[in-house]
């Protein structure tokens, strides 16, 4: 066969690069017309690379004309690699980036190919496209929501294997990982109690998925354990500091609630939107209220006045059982959940000694 023209070669190497980062497995590999619009090659360019590639044997075409992967050579002619997809919702956040990173950095090093997939809804294509088309599957669920029991039973099911991020759902069958141990919320309420504060309200703007209904349930068993006040401020919502800012902010304005001497907060967001209408109305963060929230996401010390926080660490280390099992299903035996011992705690500008 002749050498390749160099917008020949380039298609081919497009279409390559296509196959080595699982474009094929996330979304159908489009034909002719489909490839030249997408690469901006014209499609007589575009069926050269193709028959080029067939002859390879890289690609497959069908009875139907339909073009396929070769699944034996679809990682250069070596054994396929395994695919494994972070399954993350559309748009970006500091928590989906920290997920992001610590799939990567437990899978570093492994010959495997990973790849983002994003949705927008539980009923999404891409999700059905990890399912089928993927080896292994780290799924970060819609922020505050619980997997719904229909796609819980699908991922049971599914032959790849799906490792849920973030939320704890075990109780449905899957394995699952998450970075703050509920009992390390105690941490932040020992803190405040050390400090005097006898009124600590729980603050939260999450949806009550099985976490946030887990470290509100650590709040109230500390303060009956210890005699202490408390409300439940809860706002159930998307999470945002928008929220978290306009809820407290209701409250304060609309005489609510008095304020308690200090707030557990189930989230970040929760807490820096407290903070905010706090000041606002003109309480001074750490000697009038003190604040303190569970996951700082990352920015806590950086803040003004500084966050008392479990601070957000890198995913990568509690992700490392999960990484190992998702390749060679070894190593963890039966739908668990699986959270580190404790998270780091980090006291800042934000709480004090109650008030007098």
């Amino acid at each position: 066969m002749a050498r390749p023209d160099t917008q020949t070669r380039l298609a081919i190497e497009m279409i390559r690069k296509r196959v080595r980062h699982a474009d094929h497995v996330a979304y159908r590999l489009p034909g002719e017309r489909g490839l030249a619009v997408e690469l901006g090659l014209s499609r007589q360019t575009i069926r050269r690379a193709i028959d080029q590639l067939v002859a390879e044997g890289l690609l497959l075409r069908g009875e139907t004309g339909r073009l396929g992967v070769n699944p034996a050579l679809a990682s250069d002619g070596r054994d396929p690699r395994p695919l494994v997809a972070f399954l993350n919702p559309g748009g970006v956040s500091p928590e989906t980036t920290l997920w992001r990173e610590g799939v990567l950095g437990a899978l570093a090093g492994h010959e495997v190919v990973v790849r983002s997939l994003s949705y927008e809804h539980y009923s999404d294509p891409a999700v059905s496209a990890a399912l089928e088309g993927f080896d292994g599957i780290c799924f970060l669920p819609l922020a505050g929501e619980r997997t719904p029991p229909w796609l819980a039973a699908r991922m049971v099911a599914a032959r790849a294997r799906v490792v849920v991020l973030d939320h704890d759902e075990s109780a449905a069958g899957l394995r699952s990982v998450i970075v703050f141990p509920f009992a390390a919320g105690e941490r932040l309420l020992e803190h405040l109690r050390g400090l005097g504060h006898r009124h600590i309200d729980c603050f939260n703007v999450q949806p009550l998925n099985t976490v946030i209904a887990g470290r509100i349930a650590v709040w109230r068993d500390y303060l009956a354990r210890h005699g202490l006040e408390g409300e439940l401020l809860s706002h159930p919502g998307d999470g945002s500091l928008a929220v978290g800012h306009h809820a407290f902010a209701r409250r304060l304005a609309h005489g609510k609630h008095a304020p308690a001497s200090a707030l557990y907060c189930t989230t970040a967001m929760a807490a820096i939107g407290a903070m905010r209408a706090l000041h606002e109305s003109g309480l001074r963060i750490g000697a009038d209220v003190s604040v303190c929230a569970v996951n700082d996401e990352g920015f806590g010390p950086y803040l003004i006045p500084s966050l008392t926080c479990l601070r957000s660490t890198p995913r990568a280390r509690d992700l490392r059982k999960a990484a190992r099992w998702l390749l060679t299903g070894k190593g963890w035996d039966k739908p668990s959940l699986h959270q580190p011992a404790d998270a780091p705690f980090f006291a800042g500008e934000s709480t004090g000694s109650a008030p007098e």
